[in-house]
């Protein structure tokens, strides 16, 4: 599906017991308490679990590959990770702004049509990506830290979100609007293109297919060039 119009829109527990027990000891992919169970079973830490369908960057600098590489392998079958994405778009963008201010949206839309991929960023509405049903990019600013993250989808008032840094969580829809700047980044069409498995029962999966969010139009290349996480607020 392709979208229309002209690139010249504007482009952003504490737990108190009674007493306290001898917790069942880990030991690889085995459960054991001597003389009360010993069976095997996978075994992840919370870290490890929040990671499953994210993938974690390895620098201050690099959410942005982490993000897109999360999107792509996790929503469209495209296998690649951190590194693979952060070459590509390194090799695509302007190198100089790269060295600069980091990674931003316009490097991302660059290395996707280098491999054939259209996407772009839109002005829209939290309503609007909940009723497209489509996983994107989002720009986060918290106390003037920048980030990217992935949008997975919206439950009950809720936004399921792949970090890079901090892994699978959700937030309230009020509060991510107050820290996004309105600017969503898609994969607007690709053949053969799927969506992946989430992590564990309770993420919820996203309707695959293009997105479409006529008669909005998509932003222009200069506006999607100042949506960046500026390098040093990471």
């Amino acid at each position: 599906m392709s979208l229309s119009g002209s690139n010249t829109a504007l482009i952003g527990a504490l737990v108190l017991t009674a007493a306290c027990t001898p917790q069942p000891g880990l030991d690889g992919a085995r459960l054991y308490q001597p003389g009360v169970v010993d069976i095997a079973l996978p075994v992840a830490s919370v870290q490890q679990r929040k990671f499953q369908t994210v993938i974690q960057q390895q620098y201050d600098f690099s959410c942005g590959s982490g993000a897109l590489a999360t999107l792509l392998r996790f929503h469209y079958g495209d296998p690649q990770n951190e590194q693979s994405v952060f070459l590509g778009m390194w090799r695509e963008g302007d190198r100089a702004a790269i060295r600069r201010l980091g990674f931003s949206l316009l490097d991302m839309k660059r290395y996707l049509a280098g491999r054939g991929i259209a996407a772009d960023g839109y002005k829209v509405t939290l309503e609007q990506i909940a009723r497209v049903g489509s996983p994107g990019i989002a720009l986060v600013d918290t106390q003037g830290y920048k980030h990217f993250v992935v949008v997975k989808g919206f439950d009950n008032g809720r936004v399921l979100v792949g970090d890079p840094a901090l892994g699978l969580r959700r937030i309230t829809t009020g509060e991510f609007s107050k820290i996004w700047n309105g600017v969503y980044f898609v994969i607007n069409a690709r053949a053969g293109s799927k969506t992946g498995s989430f992590a564990s029962p309770t993420e919820w999966a996203l309707a695959p297919g293009a997105p479409s969010f006529a008669p909005t139009e998509p932003l222009s290349q200069a506006a999607l060039s100042l949506t960046r996480p500026i390098l040093g607020d990471i």
